[in-house]
This record gives C-alpha cells, structure tokens and sequence, in this order.
C-alpha cells in the first residue's frame, strides 16, 4: 500500500486555487510565483491624501493608532480608513476646514499648527471652459487660488490653495482631482 504524503495547506496554496480554480501543480505555482513577484511600494511613492494637520508622512504612519476618532467627528464623511490610517476621500465631499479631526485626534498624527490639507486641484480630465464658457470651480474657491481665463482649464495659484477639494467637488466635468502637493512645489 502506498502512503500519500499529506499536503500542508497555507494561505498561498488557497490563494492559487481562487484565483485559478485548479489543484494542479501548475495552477498552484502560478499563484505561489505570483505573490513571490510583488513587491512591497516604497515609502517615497505614498499616496495618500492626509487629514488637515498631518504631521510630515513618516511621523504620521508611526504616531497615528487607528483609532478612527477623526473619522467619526468628520462632518462631511470625508476621512476613510484605509490600513488602518486614515485618508481623504474627495469623491463624496470636499473639507469645511472646521478642524474637528485635530481636535479629536489624541495621538499628536494630526496637530491644529501642522500645515493644512497637503493635496490641491489637478486637471485631470478635459475642462469644459474649453468649450463652453463655465467658472465654477473659480465660483466656489473661497481663496480665489483658482486664476480663470476664457477658453482655457483653470490656473492653479498654489500658495493661496488651502487644499479644501470644494473646487474638484462642485466641477460639473469633473476635470480637477485632487492630489498630493509634492514637497518641491510647496515651498
């Protein structure tokens, strides 16, 4: 009689047979050789859009617990755990700025004398006043960081965005998105 050798199951054997729907040797090497390929982002292409008053990436990812404080004070249902770290969605809703997320936040990640929101308004998409004649991503920037000019996307004038989103939110060809303000074009 022949003894089968029992086959330790791990999680990268169930791995292979969801993404592949077989046993074979074959299927199962797909998937242990795929997961083998990946490899993990480098800290520096971090692309998430903080909450107002994040403390500087590599601090924030050390000091903020998870907690979900700031989230639950967010009016606007804007922060979103994402890995247990809290990101701005700007998909939904754009920021008040009224600063209830620093407030609530007990582990120092976010800090009222911390920079503000450190994304602003891309052109992302083709705007609309190229064709017709529309303002309202300028309408609705109360910090008039948005310069308008006729036939022509929006200029972004970056040291007066405070990085609130309202301006992407209300455009109606939602051409501007919102993005990380890198540190070269902050300063």
């Amino acid at each position: 009689m022949i003894k089968k050798e029992s086959v330790i199951k791990d999680e990268r054997y169930y791995k292979a047979y969801l993404e592949n729907r077989t046993i074979s040797r074959r299927g199962l090497f797909r998937g242990l050789l795929k997961s083998a390929r990946q490899q993990p982002l480098p800290l520096s292409s971090v692309t998430a859009i903080r909450p107002p008053g994040a403390i500087a990436e590599s601090a924030f990812t050390q000091t903020c617990t998870g907690c979900e404080a700031c989230m639950h004070v967010c009016g606007e249902h804007l922060i979103v755990m994402v890995n247990q770290k809290p990101e701005l969605d700007f998909s939904t809703q754009y920021c008040s700025r009224c600063l209830a997320c620093t407030t609530a936040c007990q582990s120092g990640a976010l800090s009222p004398s911390a920079p503000p929101i450190t994304a602003h308004p891309g052109v992302k998409n083709i705007c609309q006043n190229t064709y017709i004649y529309c303002d309202t991503c300028a309408d609705y920037c109360d910090k008039q960081a948005l310069l308008w000019r006729p036939h022509q996307p929006p200029t972004l004038a970056l040291a007066l965005c405070d990085g609130c989103g309202e301006c992407a939110f209300r455009c109606p060809a939602r051409a501007l998105e919102m993005q990380l303000t890198s540190p070269k074009m902050a300063d």
